[in-house]
């Protein structure tokens, strides 16, 4: 029961950090490693010479500055809101984005260029042509004017194609040149909203921030993928908590079986324990031979799970014995070493729990 439990635990515990993973691929494909934003407003100044600064920095592998603005895209027919994302030529994520275009191929290069996503175009009813544009209306930024009635600004986009990921993120991101959007809402040359950063490795977004601190006239704030989709991750991490719970409920059931076993033993070895307690043996020495069976059987049952669950799981990546329900992809499985000793630290102490509670019921010989 014990080795059952274990391998249960770490099986379900891996599924769902390969359903996690495979979840969070679509929304990571889209997010920087960290991002700059600035701490009051929408919007901050940087220098030139200041983004080279930061793309020089050791960790650093690209970045990228951006304008993200909420617009109204429309046609004579129909109308949909989205964010607007303006980017240059130099976007990190300009290969991702051409690996997924529907049709088309999205040129940053080329003013007033529109690149939207599948779910949008859908239902905007989008026709590649010549003909066809779409009216790209946004809140203006600064009104200096006493003559301007309207607090908006329109231009029209010309779709140079259209992308595919999943309708979250089709719907959510349009993307065009950083020029056409700066001017769309009216702000300055050189001031963004963000600059996304994508590192060589693992980097906190303390380290980021002691770095650049400097380099801005007003304060920032530097924000990690967790922070960009904090809904999401609490989400992922309530449930793996509740999963863990579950399971560990299950193998607390499957532990009382190791007090049944200890107390049946105790009741047998009873006559024995009589002889060895006349030749001097002590009641603490009894008790500590049936808890160190206790633990030695619960530690054996977790590693011989362990085998197991991992012999599961390399089957499974490896030859996809169960596909995700109505598809034909595999169940996405990751073993991890932070699960497996969590599967081998929570059967050790439940062991530990379950033998001391044994050991502490059983009568004097």
């Amino acid at each position: 029961m014990i080795i059952a439990a274990s391998a249960v635990l770490l099986i379900v515990l891996s599924a769902f950090a390969g359903l996690k993973d495979f979840g969070l691929a679509y929304t990571s494909s889209f997010d920087p490693d960290l991002k700059i934003i600035p701490e009051t407003g929408s919007y901050f100044i940087l220098k030139d010479e200041d983004l080279d600064k930061i793309r020089g920095f050791d960790f650093v592998k690209e970045a990228s500055p951006v304008i993200e603005e909420k617009v109204v895209l429309s046609n004579e027919l129909n109308s949909g809101a989205t964010i607007l994302k303006g980017v240059n030529s130099d976007y990190h994520l300009l290969g991702v984005l051409d690996s997924l275009s529907l049709i088309g191929v999205f040129s940053p290069s080329k003013d007033n260029s529109l690149y939207l996503g599948a779910d949008l175009a859908s239902s905007l009813e989008v026709v590649m042509s010549e003909d066809f544009s779409l009216l790209a209306t946004a809140a203006k930024k600064k009104n200096k004017s006493l003559f301007s009635f309207t607090p908006f600004n329109s231009t029209k986009l010309e779709i140079e194609g259209i992308y595919q990921i999943s309708l979250d993120i089709e719907k959510k991101y349009a993307f065009a040149p950083i020029k056409t959007v700066g001017s769309l809402v009216g702000v300055n040359e050189k001031s963004y909203t963000s600059i996304e950063v994508i590192t060589n490795g693992f980097v906190s977004k303390e380290s980021l921030n002691k770095e650049v601190g400097g380099l801005f006239g007003s304060n920032v704030v530097v924000l990690d993928k967790q922070d960009l989709n904090p809904a999401l991750y609490k989400m992922l991490n309530t449930e793996n908590l509740a999963v863990y719970l579950i399971f560990s409920l299950v193998a607390l059931i499957a532990m009382f079986n190791l007090v049944g076993s200890l107390t049946i033993m105790m009741v047998e070895k009873k006559k024995d324990l009589l002889v060895l307690k006349s030749l001097g043996g002590k009641e603490g020495d009894f008790n500590k031979i049936f808890f160190t069976l206790g633990i030695f059987t619960s530690t054996f049952g977790a590693f011989l799970g362990i085998i197991i669950a991992w012999v599961l799981v390399v089957v499974q990546n490896s030859y996809s014995f169960v596909l995700v329900p109505g598809t034909s992809l595999p169940y996405p499985i990751s073993l991890t070493f932070i699960n497996v000793f969590i599967v081998f630290s929570t059967i050790f102490f439940l062991g530990v729990l379950t033998s001391a509670w044994s050991t502490s019921l059983r009568g004097k010989p």
